[in-house]
C-alpha cells in the first residue's frame, strides 16, 4: 500500500487558507505530517471539553459556513474547528501578537521601559523585569505598613488588583506570606543591628508598661536615635509579655534586649512616674555604667514623661468636677444613644444655623483629655440644645429636679473648655513621635505654670480652687519656678 503523502496541500475556502490545522489568512499552511498523533484535550468532570485560554484573545464568527474565529486586537481569522483543527496556531498568534495588551509580560526575561516619579530625577528611562521575590516582598510590606491581617491577600477585590496590575503574579496563601512577614522582621532586624553596632553612637530609650483586659502584662521598647541624614529615628526594639511590671522583673527583661541588640551606649531613659520604673532606672544605670555606655556620669539618664505628668496634673485638679460639667454631660447622653432625638437635634442645628460639622462626643470619666473635647464640641451648640428643649417635651423629663443646662453652667463649661486647651495642646506637642520636642519642653511648661497662676487667682472659686490643686501637683514634680 502507498505511503500517504508528506506534504497535505492547502484548500482554499472563503479566502482562508487551512490544512491540517488552522493557519492566518493569506499564509500559505504548513507542511504537516499526517502520521503525528494530536493530543486531545480531556474533558472536565461535567463531560464539556476544556477551553483554551487562547480564547480570551479570540471571537467565534457567527454565520459563518466554517467554524471561524478573529483576533479580538487584530482582527486575524483562523479556523478553530474543534474536530479537526486544535488551537495550536491561535496560541502562536497571541504569545506574537503586537496589540495584545502587556504583550512584554508574557516573557518573564523581557525588560520593560519605566520612568521614576523622583522630583528631579528628569525622564531617564529604566528597566525593570518582573520578580516573583519583589513582588511577594511588597505584599508583605503592605501588609506590615497598613497593618492588615493575612487573610486580606485572598479577598476578591486584592486578587483582581495584583491581576490587573501584574498578571504573572501569583497571590501565595496567607500562611506563605505570614512566614514573608517574619523573614523581612528578620531582615530588617540584622539591618537594624548593623547600623546599631557601627554607626550609631548613642541611643534613648522609653519604655511603656500596660495591662491588657486579658490581665496581661506587656512591655515595649523603644529607641530613638539620629541616622546617618541627621533625620530623627525611632524603633520598637521590643514588645513582648513579661510575668509582672515589677522593677527587676522589668529592668532583667530590658538588659536582656540591650545584649540581644548589641547596644551599649545609652543616653537617657524615659519612663512613666511610678515607684517601680525608679528600681528600673537603678539597675539600667548600673549596667550601662558597667558597659562604659553612661554619659555625663548618669546626671540626665533619668528622664520622666511629661505626658504622664501632665495627665497626673490635670487628674488631680478634676478630681470633683464641677456640677455644670455633670449637666453638660447628661445634655449629651440625652442626644447620643437615640437615633430618633439624634435626628431632631439635628433639625435643630439647622434651624440655629451652625455651620460647625464636629458632632457632639461623650467623654469617659477617667480620661481628662476626653472631657475637654466633649465641653469644646457641646459650647458650640448651645442655642441647638436651647432650641431641642423648646421643640422637645421630654428634654426637661430626663433631667428630673436638676433640670437642663442653665446659661451660668453653660459659662462655667465655655470656661473650663478655655482652660483645659492649654494642657490638652500642650499633651500634644509632648506626644509627637515624628520629630524631637524636647527643645519645646520649656516653653509648653511655662505656658502652663502661667495658666495655673492665673487660674489660683480667678474671683471664681471653681478655678481658684482647681488652680491651686493643679499648681501643688505642678510643683511637686517641677519645682517652683519662682525659685
Amino acid at each position: 500500500m502507498d505511503q500517504p503523502s508528506q506534504n497535505v496541500p492547502t484548500q482554499n475556502i472563503n479566502n482562508y487558507e487551512y490544512g491540517t490545522v488552522a493557519t492566518i489568512t493569506n499564509v500559505a499552511g504548513p507542511l504537516l505530517d499526517n502520521t503525528q498523533e494530536t493530543k486531545k484535550r480531556k474533558p472536565n468532570a461535567s463531560g464539556l471539553r476544556q477551553s483554551s485560554n487562547c480564547w480570551e484573545h479570540f471571537n467565534r464568527v457567527p454565520d459563518c459556513d466554517v467554524n471561524t474565529a478573529t483576533c479580538k486586537h487584530r482582527h486575524n481569522r483562523y479556523l478553530c474547528d474543534f474536530k479537526s483543527h486544535g488551537t495550536t496556531n491561535m496560541n502562536k498568534h497571541v504569545n506574537k501578537c503586537l496589540k495584545k495588551p502587556l504583550l512584554v509580560l508574557s516573557d518573564p526575561n523581557q525588560t520593560i521601559l519605566i520612568f521614576p516619579s523622583v522630583e528631579g530625577s528628569g525622564l531617564v528611562p529604566t528597566s525593570s523585569r518582573f520578580n516573583l521575590q519583589t513582588c511577594r516582598r511588597a505584599v508583605s510590606v503592605f501588609v506590615v505598613l497598613d497593618e492588615q491581617p493575612f487573610k486580606a491577600i485572598e479577598g476578591e477585590g486584592f486578587k483582581y488588583l495584583c491581576k490587573t496590575l501584574q498578571p504573572q503574579f501569583t497571590i501565595p496563601s496567607r500562611r506563605t506570606i505570614a512566614r514573608d512577614c517574619f523573614q523581612l522582621y528578620l531582615d530588617e532586624k540584622l539591618k537594624l543591628k548593623a547600623f546599631f553596632k557601627s554607626d550609631c553612637n548613642r541611643v534613648a530609650l522609653t519604655i511603656d508598661c500596660w495591662t491588657s483586659i486579658q490581665n496581661l502584662n506587656y512591655l515595649t521598647l523603644t529607641s530613638h536615635f539620629v541616622d546617618n541624614e541627621w533625620n530623627y529615628q525611632k524603633r520598637i526594639i521590643s514588645f513582648t509579655i513579661i510575668p509582672n511590671h515589677k522593677g527587676v522583673t522589668v529592668g532583667k527583661k530590658i538588659e536582656e534586649v540591650l545584649k540581644d541588640w548589641r547596644i551599649q551606649n545609652v543616653s537617657s531613659i524615659t519612663v512613666d512616674n511610678a515607684s517601680s520604673n525608679d528600681v528600673v532606672v537603678t539597675l539600667l544605670k548600673k549596667k550601662v555604667k558597667n558597659m562604659n555606655g553612661l554619659m555625663g556620669d548618669g546626671e540626665f539618664f533619668h528622664m520622666r514623661c511629661c505626658a504622664h505628668i501632665l495627665n497626673l496634673v490635670v487628674n488631680d485638679g478634676l478630681t470633683e468636677k464641677h456640677l455644670s460639667i455633670s449637666t453638660i454631660r447628661n445634655v449629651v447622653r440625652f442626644v447620643k444613644p437615640s437615633p430618633h432625638r439624634a435626628a431632631k437635634f439635628k433639625e435643630c442645628i439647622e434651624i440655629a444655623r451652625i455651620s460647625c460639622k464636629k458632632l457632639v462626643s461623650l467623654d469617659v470619666s477617667t480620661q481628662w483629655n476626653s472631657t475637654y473635647l466633649m465641653l469644646e464640641a457641646a459650647e458650640k451648640f448651645q442655642v441647638a440644645f436651647e432650641k431641642l428643649e423648646e421643640e422637645d417635651s421630654s428634654y426637661k423629663d430626663f433631667f428630673g429636679d436638676a433640670g437642663p443646662p442653665s446659661s451660668f453652667d453653660w459659662d462655667i463649661a465655655q470656661a473650663f473648655a478655655s482652660f483645659l486647651k492649654l494642657f490638652y495642646e500642650a499633651t500634644r506637642v509632648f506626644s509627637i513621635s515624628q520629630h524631637v520636642s524636647i527643645h519645646t519642653t520649656f516653653h509648653q511648661m511655662s505656658a502652663i505654670y502661667c495658666g495655673l497662676d492665673f487660674a489660683s487667682l480667678n474671683l471664681n472659686t471653681v478655678f481658684a480652687n482647681v488652680g491651686v490643686d493643679m499648681m501643688e501637683k505642678y510643683e511637686k514634680y517641677w519645682g517652683n519656678v519662682k525659685k
